[in-house]
């Protein structure tokens, strides 16, 4: 089968474009052939698949999608192929999209989140890119814009029906997943003590992670604030993503507890962290289903997290992790941590974890996805 993969990256750093990167990888193990078509990947992606580089704006930032999404919709008419799968709305329609998250959804919830009069919620409602999204959203979802749909919960499927009467037919339930061969405890274990050496962590002290691309949404203000609260000096939090470290560290100052956070920066190896982490922590607004949450649980490192739709959905309470009701109470984070941050607990919470997120491997979570693609799967099969 020849297929095609469209998004505006094909890269291991990000969420979305970590997905494709694996699917993509995966097909081409499976003996398919397959196209990337996006703006930039990493150049490990040419050795299992044909790489075809969509120019589009970088700048003004807002308008990347469309104009990633006209360059691509261009170079299709000239391109033939078995599939297409797209991943999300920047993407040309008509294709087999995996619907990885729904704006509007996001946005209800971010409503119900911020105060009527807070700057945050005034900032956002000035964001010219949230009425691109829902206008793309609309043409895809409200105009059945597409062949057929993954969604990577049932509360996905939901709001699709829900904000765009999209029918539940027309989509397959197809979680997110991670690699085994990355991501395992025994991984975490061989690599823990060089990684702590190269953070400067010291044995007494317990690391927490915070692996996102974005601060606000994520919840990172949540954590600055129950570090405060639980006022312990062995306490470091880890900073993993693209955020300016300038901007890391100012609302870490700006929260009193800047000398416990350390600000490392985008990877491409988020496993080497958890090597040194004992505990992933999330208290994200919203989520469809996290894959940096699922990465942890592979690697053996617990879990705190928000019970919002999807993000728990793989979080076993007093198992593998702990969930907090609200993502904006650091009071009650806090609490949630205080109970956990000790190294016999975090250790008997470790040797839980891994065998919890088993169903979400890739190999197992995209033989679903393949089927799918090859039509043996109908579409109201969900």
């Amino acid at each position: 089968m020849k297929v095609a993969l469209s998004f505006t990256t094909c890269n291991r750093r990000g969420g979305v474009e970590r997905v494709m990167y694996e699917c993509a990888r995966f097909l081409a193990g499976r003996g398919h052939q397959v196209h990337v078509l996006a703006g930039n990947w990493q150049d490990d992606v040419e050795s299992f698949a044909q790489c075809h580089r969509i120019h589009h704006l970088k700048r003004p930032w807002f308008l990347r999608g469309l104009s990633y999404r006209r360059h691509c919709a261009e170079f299709l008419k000239t391109f033939e192929c078995d599939a297409l799968n797209t991943h999300g709305v920047v993407c040309p329609a008509g294709g087999v999209m995996w619907v990885h998250s729904l704006h509007a959804a996001w946005l209800e919830r971010g409503r119900s989140m911020l105060g009527g009069s807070s700057w945050r919620r005034m900032k956002r409602r000035l964001n010219p890119l949230h009425p691109i999204l829902l206008r793309l959203e609309e043409q895809h979802f409200g105009r059945r814009a597409y062949k057929r749909l993954f969604a990577t919960t049932p509360v996905v499927r939901d709001d699709l029906a829900r904000f765009y009467g999209v029918p539940a037919g027309d989509v397959t339930i197809v979680p997110n997943g991670f690699n085994p061969d990355e991501f395992s405890a025994d991984r975490r274990t061989e690599r823990r003590h060089e990684m702590r050496r190269q953070l400067g962590l010291q044995p007494d002290q317990i690391a927490l992670l915070f692996v996102a691309n974005e601060l606000e949404r994520k919840g990172y203000r949540t954590i600055l604030g129950a570090l405060r609260r639980l006022g312990r000096r062995d306490l470091r939090l880890v900073v993993v993503g693209r955020p300016p470290a300038k901007q890391i560290m100012q609302l870490a100052a700006a929260h009193g507890v800047a000398d416990l956070v350390i600000a490392a920066g985008p990877t491409a190896a988020v496993a080497d962290f958890h090597a040194a982490a004992d505990l992933f922590v999330l208290p994200t607004q919203y989520e469809a289903f996290c894959l940096a949450i699922l990465e942890s649980l592979g690697s053996g490192l617990p879990v705190v997290t928000s019970s919002v739709p999807g993000a728990a959905d793989a979080i076993q309470p007093g198992v593998n992790g702990e969930l907090v009701r609200d993502p904006n109470n650091d009071e009650e984070l806090a609490a949630v941590l205080s109970a956990m941050l000790d190294h016999d607990t975090l250790a008997a919470y470790s040797a839980r974890t891994p065998q919890t997120a088993v169903e979400y491997q890739w190999p197992r979570v995209l033989i679903r996805y393949e089927q799918v693609l090859e039509g043996k799967v109908p579409a109201h099969v969900a």
